[in-house]
């Protein structure tokens, strides 16, 4: 569910969603039937042009997964806090330039990856992205932009650019059989493919944007 409303030039938003009974047993070495659990999210953010036309964006969200006390040191599915903020400028009746610069705070808990001891009592998976970029009016309807972006990892973090698209994942690329429940036998065959923590992923992209 979401909303959002315009007060000249003042833009507001906020939204939650709910995920019931997301299994995550393979978390798990025991596969525990308790790691099937709701999760949650809760976002609000603003907009804000100036009279300069310098548009300021702000975003903050909370992630929960709901799950027993024991079972929180792998936990990375809640997160406390999520940010991100962003400046657009206009510069000529056809250009713009922007900057953004989002966070992720430590999660709750920690699975460790193929290069991180996943350890629940000490670690940091939070992580800081920055993305540049210029967009360009050819018409009404046409637009050429120029962007880039990187991650920065923390020593237990592993995010990507982006799940698809112009940012296709990169830590999680290894030739690792992909780990799955096999039912004839109730144990977890493979381990991968394996993702690596603590990785800086950085892409510039290009294109032309037609809006019909």
């Amino acid at each position: 569910v979401s909303g959002a409303c315009t007060l000249g030039p003042l833009y507001v938003t906020t939204a939650y969603e709910r995920h019931k009974n997301v299994n995550r047993t393979s978390d798990l070495e025991n596969l525990d039937p308790r790691d099937v659990a709701d999760e949650s999210a809760f976002k609000v953010g603003a907009q804000y042009t100036f009279a300069t036309q310098t548009t300021v964006s702000a975003l903050w969200e909370r992630t929960y997964r709901s799950l027993p006390s024991d079972l929180q040191g792998q936990n990375e599915r809640a997160r406390p806090n999520a940010t991100w903020l962003a400046l657009t400028q206009v510069l000529t009746p056809k250009d713009s330039i922007s900057a953004g610069w989002a966070h992720a705070s430590k999660s709750t808990g920690v699975l460790g990856v193929h290069n991180s001891a996943g350890d629940p009592n000490n670690f940091d998976n939070s992580a800081n992205m920055y993305a540049l970029a210029w967009r360009h009016a050819i018409d009404k309807s046409t637009t050429f932009y120029v962007d880039w972006a990187m991650t920065d990892n923390h020593a237990d973090a592993h995010y990507d650019i982006g799940a698809g698209g112009h940012g296709v994942t990169t830590d999680c690329h290894d030739s690792t059989p992909l780990a799955a429940f096999d039912p004839t036998t109730g144990m977890v065959t493979g381990t991968g493919p394996h993702c690596f923590a603590g990785g800086k992923p950085q892409g510039v992209s290009a294109g032309i944007a037609y809006k019909f």
